[in-house]
């Protein structure tokens, strides 16, 4: 969340009361700031030997298993009341017709499948409503769900959509891999009554894997060869509207911001281009880019797929 703090000049006779105000007040919210971070667990999707899993971490990295019994879970959401939505893929098959379905875990961790024969769902996302929007990769459609279980079609015409994410304005932003060149392609913003804008393109060479917004309203864009890409959106004229602002050595697959910052990043493994082959990792990048490994698959005997982070508890 967006915050503006703004210090009033006061006419005292005391110098320097206004601003010793100021910094006791930005202190105080430091410590809310790390205090709500601190809360917040870390969701992963992925697979161990039992099967596909939901690991849970807490902020230092202990984990447990939040919900198992799924086969491939990929990309995961949460409401604003902490229900989880996970894509599975259920069986493989060479065509695909059928083979994801979407499915809503309750914070104490009964599970039941809102969505079912998807040819090839490849991300999520909620809004404040409580409406959940899939987006289809093969078909090139985004889909909306209702609480009540009804679906309708939100958007069309897209040709490999792979992330969607809301700003804070309830908009959709979405990235897309154009018709004729998988390599190409732009990135949208739908506003809720669907209408569409571009936002970015891409440039060629980009694999766009996932998108997700810090709490400064910047989005960023986690690419399959490695990069990860921060576009300045606030409307003021730049040079360069993206810089790159971190890489992970083989694919940044999962894009999370947890509530002080920090981006989690889910490297997918794999050859490199100049070394060997590296494990599945969680890489945590701080405000200002400072990377650090925060679970790695490998000692795990673990694979990761998607992150998310529950949003924090809403009080009265």
């Amino acid at each position: 969340m967006k915050s503006k703090l703004s210090r009033t000049k006061f006419a005292s006779a005391i110098p320097g009361v206004g601003e010793l105000f100021c910094r006791v007040a930005c202190f105080a919210a430091a410590i809310l700031i790390c205090s709500s971070a601190a809360a917040q667990n870390l969701f992963v999707s992925g697979r161990d030997t039992q099967g596909g899993e939901i690991y849970k971490f807490t902020w230092d990295g202990q984990q447990s298993i939040f919900a198992s019994g799924l086969y491939k879970p990929w990309d995961m959401a949460f409401d604003s009341t902490g229900n989880l939505f996970v894509v599975d893929y259920m069986i493989l098959n060479s065509d695909r017709v059928g083979n994801a379905a979407v499915f809503k875990i309750t914070p104490s961790g009964p599970l039941t499948i809102v969505a079912s024969r998807l040819s090839y769902a490849s991300s999520l996302a909620v809004n404040r409503a409580g409406i959940l929007f899939v987006a289809d990769y093969d078909s090139g459609i985004i889909y909306k769900y209702k609480p009540d279980g009804s679906r309708a079609t939100f958007a069309t015409g897209l040709y490999h959509p792979v992330g969607l994410a809301f700003d804070s304005a309830g908009n959709l932003v979405v990235v897309d891999n154009s018709a004729g060149n998988i390599y190409q392609g732009g990135i949208y913003k739908y506003k809720p009554d669907g209408s569409r804008v571009t936002l970015a393109a891409l440039v060629q060479g980009d694999r766009p894997a996932d998108l997700a917004f810090d709490n400064m309203g910047n989005l960023f864009m986690g690419d399959l060869g490695g990069n990860i890409y921060k576009y300045y959106l606030s409307g003021v004229p730049r040079r360069y509207p993206r810089t790159t602002f971190g890489s992970v050595p083989t694919s940044a697959q999962s894009l999370a911001f947890d509530s002080a910052g920090n981006l989690l990043v889910v490297d997918a493994g794999g050859a490199t281009v100049d070394g060997p082959a590296t494990g599945n990792t969680i890489y945590k990048f701080t405000y200002q880019g400072t990377r650090s490994t925060f679970a790695s698959g490998l000692a795990l005997g673990e694979s990761f797929a998607c992150v998310a982070f529950r949003p924090p508890a809403v009080t009265q």
